[in-house]
């Protein structure tokens, strides 16, 4: 006999029922439930076959048959093995398994579900579908975009020779791949000294300065998206705020007053606006919709934080800081750290750096720390409490609760032209004599020990880590 789908609750309020009209218990009807499950409910693509198995309490006196419907996000054929959509309980058994096959493919693709549910059963009188009428198979998959996860070095290269590149190293460090935007999109000479590079969702976007572009590229694939080469001017560096892009740009490096941070339109790839600012924006920083940017002063001098409304773009206030601002961090607390190198002895007016914190509550410096003269640090990174920079050759580190800077290094003999933190780890990049390959060097802050060095490319100048797609 063939039995709709109900709830179990039902059939036992009718089997009370029934109970109170005859006290004869051998006469009461027995109630099974039949009910799908599965070991677990997330698989690897690569796990083989899955067992799906349906089941009940109490066995029944002949064969069983329950059809069930096969949907979700995965597609049979294609993500596994067609079902038959139905599957027959011996009698006397309490359970009996649908074998599943997951199809192991190459294509990088999100997780997707398979969502078995019973429909109907067919031969067992005393049978009903359960609560547990269906179960939901997430599969997940174990393929991965060639430059998902590692390292990636952007080069600078060498002024009009349009050989700046871009290298990837895998997070076990066995596997350098150099020219890889080069290799990916067939071009050469695509690029004369790449600034920085920047990420957004599935996108990298390369600043080339001397070509006055941003090259747009999926961050995974660097297979080439876009290229924003109108109203760019001597670009340096790139944040995001509020679903736009926000480009800092020195202009003409001889005009102080054309200074400006370009908006980009992130599903155009145009310009749409340009904030004037002071003489020469660097790097800048997001804390939720207000960007900082440190105006180092292009080929003169600066000494001032901008600090800009990403919801209005315009220019709020102002932050006098030390000479020079060249690196800025926001810690875990919110405030601001500003790195000022001063201004070195061979523009006739050197001057002391400076590192500031500053309160984002309201924009005011809450303290500074004097470096002593001919002191002129920079590369300013944070690693959960812990500052460093580098200087005279060395790494230093302070906890952002400290009242003085170091007096000691922590690595020292180092010819870093730039550095990060991550992870515990140090990452620098050593641009040797500007013309061969430079090195990534990679050391551990718990002991300071060297773990690699890789060689990369010509003048090395830009560490990012690149994580697990957004898929």
């Amino acid at each position: 006999m063939k039995f709709k789908h109900f709830f179990i609750t039902a059939a036992l309020a009718s089997f009370v029922f029934v109970g109170c009209d005859n006290d004869d218990d051998d006469d009461q009807p027995i109630i099974g439930a039949i009910e799908v499950s599965t070991t677990t409910d997330t698989y690897d693509e690569g796990a083989g076959v899955v067992d799906i198995d349906f089941g009940t309490a109490l066995a029944n006196g002949t064969d069983v048959t329950i059809t069930y419907e096969v949907s979700g996000s995965a597609t049979s054929g294609v993500d596994y093995e067609a079902l038959s959509g139905s599957v027959v309980l011996p009698a006397g058994d309490l359970s009996v398994s649908q074998s599943l096959t997951l199809i192991d493919d190459d294509e990088v693709e999100p997780s997707e579900e398979i969502i078995v549910t019973i429909k109907t059963i067919t031969g067992g009188e005393d049978l009903v579908i359960g609560l547990k009428d269906s179960v939901t198979l997430t599969i997940t998959d174990n393929d991965s975009y060639p430059y998902e996860n590692g390292i990636i070095v952007t080069h600078e290269g060498n002024f009009f020779q349009g050989n700046a590149s871009v290298s990837f190293i895998s997070n076990d460090y066995t596997t350098v791949q150099n020219e890889v935007f080069k290799t990916v999109n067939d071009v050469d000479a695509w690029a004369d000294v790449i600034q920085s590079m920047a990420f957004n969702e599935e996108f990298g976007y390369i600043v080339v300065n001397n070509s006055q572009k941003v090259e747009v590229v999926n961050r995974y694939t660097f297979e080439s998206v876009a290229t924003i080469d109108m109203e760019l001017s001597n670009p340096r560096y790139m944040v995001f705020a509020n679903g736009k892009g926000y480009v800092t740009n020195w202009g003409d490096g001889s005009n102080p007053d054309d200074d400006y941070v370009a908006v980009i339109d992130l599903e155009e790839n145009t310009v749409t606006a340009k904030i004037p600012v002071a003489e020469g924006p660097e790097q800048l920083i997001v804390k939720e919709n207000t960007i900082y940017v440190a105006m180092q002063g292009g080929y003169n001098q600066n000494n001032i934080v901008t600090v800009i409304d990403a919801t209005t773009n315009m220019v709020t206030t102002t932050v006098t800081v030390g000479d020079r601002p060249n690196s800025l961090q926001v810690d875990a607390e919110g405030n601001l750290w500003v790195l000022s190198g001063g201004n070195p002895a061979w523009t006739g007016n050197e001057t002391l750096a400076q590192l500031d914190k500053i309160n984002t509550a309201d924009n005011t410096v809450a303290g500074t720390f004097d470096f002593a003269a001919a002191e002129h640090p920079g590369a300013l990174v944070v690693d959960g409490s812990s500052l460093y920079y580098f200087m005279s050759g060395s790494v230093y580190g302070m906890e952002t609760s400290a009242t003085a800077l170091p007096e000691t290094a922590k690595i020292t003999d180092l010819n870093f032209y730039d550095m990060t933190v991550n992870d515990g780890k140090l990452y620098g990049v050593d641009a040797k004599d500007y013309t061969s390959n430079g090195s990534l060097e990679v050391y551990d802050l718990n002991d300071n020990s060297l773990l690699v060095s890789k060689e990369v490319s010509i003048i090395p100048a830009g560490i990012y880590f690149n994580g697990t797609a957004e898929r």
